[in-house]
């Protein structure tokens, strides 16, 4: 089960034509109650958790989680990344590049740049 939490209607509505066994969710919550989830596609958007501890939560319940933000300067990336978050869309993207993330998740290979300049590691 692929949940869909955008917070973007037409996004949300196109994801879930594209992918099989998909479902559009409006409150997290209910991310953390669903038992069959597999994936998360979200944003990084207002709810009643931080963003931080609210991917934690759903980092513990095992679920791979590709995040769609606005570019890699978001100071949220460096928490995804310290949480296990590998697979990131940026803007501008298409709706493949989202469907092949949940297929094909990203390598640890693929994101060490990332990790690399937030622990200030040499290059």
């Amino acid at each position: 089960m692929v949940l869909i939490f955008t917070d973007n209607e037409q996004l949300d509505r196109d994801l879930n034509k594209k992918i099989e066994d998909s479902r559009i969710v409006y409150y997290p919550d209910y991310i953390l109650e669903e038992q069959q989830a597999t994936t998360l596609i979200a944003t990084i958007q207002p709810n009643k958790y931080n963003f931080k501890d609210f991917m934690f939560k759903v980092r513990e319940k095992n679920i791979q989680v590709i995040l769609i933000l606005e570019n890699e300067n978001v100071k949220e990336l460096k928490d995804a990344l310290m949480l296990g978050i590998y697979d990131f869309v940026f803007d501008p993207f298409d709706l493949e590049d989202v469907y092949k993330k949940i297929t094909n998740p990203s390598p640890f290979s693929k994101v060490s740049q990332y990790i690399k300049n937030f622990l200030e590691l040499d290059n």
